[in-house]
């Protein structure tokens, strides 16, 4: 065998060991989250990676605490963490930027990365209401692929104005809120919905209402158009409310 042969046969061989060690060797958590960050897409939908979720003012531990939320829902289902963004202080000091439901309407805040999950990308589907002309469209991009009158809040109880995401989906108990119903991440003065002020979207047991300014501040529609959205939304899609 000649000696040329037995070089490369050698090397050969150790590439072949330096690979097998590095498929062994376990990735620290820091190199995984940079991996991961390298192909995230925002908005994303998350999931808490601790039972309760602090959300700063800023991207830091000394910033002003806005909120604290909880890995799961009042009714045990896990939260849905709706995030817009990543900013880096440092190395390994990553932090998400998230939208916080809840009184007032439009808060955003900081979540440091360690604490949440990112699972998906929001993808391009989106919910659009005009309040003034109460009715609903799906978008796909600059497409709309559905579109339905809604019932929306009555003037004593207008729905609010502005950017949320769906939270939960469920099948309701109550006949009211007809065969299927999203929660949202908007808060009303007052709502029909189970625990108050949260603004749903769903069915209703009064069709007569639907195209007009009738409800606390949730959005009704026909049975059968909520249960078309049914295939159609997840949880985190995103919903602007016009005027």
């Amino acid at each position: 065998m000649s000696s040329t042969w037995q070089k490369a046969r050698a090397g050969l061989f150790g590439t072949l060991l330096a690979l097998a060690i590095f498929a062994i060797l376990p990735v620290s958590p820091a190199s995984a989250g940079r991996v991961a960050a390298a192909g995230e897409q925002f908005p994303a939908v998350a999931e808490a990676l601790s039972p309760r979720v602090k959300v700063f003012a800023a991207p830091g531990d000394d910033a002003r605490r806005i909120a604290v939320m909880s890995a799961f829902r009042y009714d045990y289902r896990p939260t849905v963490f709706f995030v817009i963004g990543r900013h880096q202080n440092a190395i390994d000091d990553n932090w998400f930027r998230v939208e916080v439901p809840g009184r007032p309407n439009g808060r955003r805040g900081w979540v440091r990365s360690s604490q949440l999950r990112v699972l998906r990308n929001v993808g391009s589907l989106r919910i659009e209401i005009d309040r003034s002309q109460r009715r609903l469209r799906l978008q796909r991009g600059s497409r709309t692929v559905f579109s339905s009158p809604v019932a929306v809040g009555a003037p004593g109880a207008p729905t609010p104005l502005g950017s949320f995401y769906v939270t939960a989906r469920f099948s309701p108990s109550d006949s009211f809120l007809g065969p299927w119903a999203f929660e949202t991440s908007a808060y009303a003065a007052i709502t029909d919905w189970p625990r108050g002020g949260i603004v749903g979207l769903h069915g209703t047991s009064e069709p007569a209402s639907v195209g007009r300014r009738e409800s606390h501040g949730c959005l009704r529609m026909f049975n059968r158009a909520i249960l078309h959205l049914r295939k159609m939304v997840r949880l985190g899609t995103p919903i602007r409310i016009r005027q």
